[in-house]
């Protein structure tokens, strides 16, 4: 699964994981998380844990003894995550492909992912995959982001971006907000094997203390900051807060709250 708008390396994780975190991804873990009903001695495999945010929502409200495995192509990510973790948490921790699961037939009760099935290149492998490791009636649980129009942070970070070059500008933002349509995904799942297939669009609120902190996330804390750099590492600095200005004449200069929306998928086997 490489992709260089999946590459999360460098000082990227960190700045995800302290600005990106708590505005848009926290949120949405807290929602995911609560749809999730797990016996005490199921099994849970996260794909794409990132900086292990769903991951400590999901194990603080499993059982103890559940087993919970989080993967992640990323290392940079996946270390990040894992380090955040005391040993005795009971989570097992994998680098590896979601189009390439190091698992036998039918091991997991569910197969649960935040926001990374957009940047999987060939999405219909990795359903495919998820079937294949799930239990029978087991449930294959994930969140895309809905349009770009619908999260206006995401959208005024890339028409900020793009407004600095004349061609070529980085394309980013197209990834994470492109993968929405509710009867594309449900055909690449009814392909993969799924039976009863649910989707509702969930809204939620976005908050950074200062317009800063935001702008200061959604350019370095993902791989558009080295797309810019490539381009030209001197615009970093003005993009940044040009970004903040962008969303400071929204939201405020403090106490940002914006909209965002996103499509909940619950799949059976």
């Amino acid at each position: 699964m490489k992709d260089e708008h999946a590459q999360f390396s460098g000082s990227i994780p960190a700045a995800y994981d302290r600005y990106l975190g708590p505005m848009l991804f926290q949120p949405y873990a807290e929602n995911l998380a609560s749809r999730l009903q797990v016996a005490k001695n199921d099994s849970v495999l996260e794909l794409a844990c990132g900086t292990g945010i769903l991951t400590r929502v999901l194990r603080t409200r499993l059982p103890s003894t559940a087993e919970l495995i989080a993967t992640d192509l990323n290392e940079p990510m996946f270390r990040r995550a894992a380090a955040k973790f005391r040993k005795d948490e009971a989570v097992q921790w994998l680098q590896t492909d979601a189009c390439s699961l190091p698992f036998g037939d039918q091991l997991f009760d569910a197969v649960v992912c935040q926001f990374g099935i957009m940047f999987v290149p060939d999405k219909s492998l990795a359903a495919r995959e998820a079937h294949r490791v799930l239990k029978p009636g087991g449930l294959f649980l994930f969140n895309v982001w809905d349009t770009m129009e619908h999260n206006e942070l995401g959208q005024l970070t890339h028409q900020t971006i793009a407004s600095y070059f004349d061609k070529d500008p980085p394309a980013f933002y197209e990834v994470p907000f492109g993968y929405h349509d509710q009867d594309e995904i449900k055909g690449m799942l009814k392909e993969a094997g799924f039976q009863e297939i649910k989707m509702e669009v969930v809204a939620k609120v976005g908050a950074a203390i200062r317009a800063e902190d935001a702008a200061t996330g959604l350019v370095h804390g993902n791989p558009v900051a080295v797309a810019i750099a490539e381009r030209d590492r001197s615009l970093l600095s003005v993009i940044t807060k040009a970004a903040a200005r962008a969303i400071a004449d929204r939201f405020g200069e403090t106490d940002i709250r914006a909209p965002m929306r996103a499509v909940v998928v619950q799949a059976r086997k």
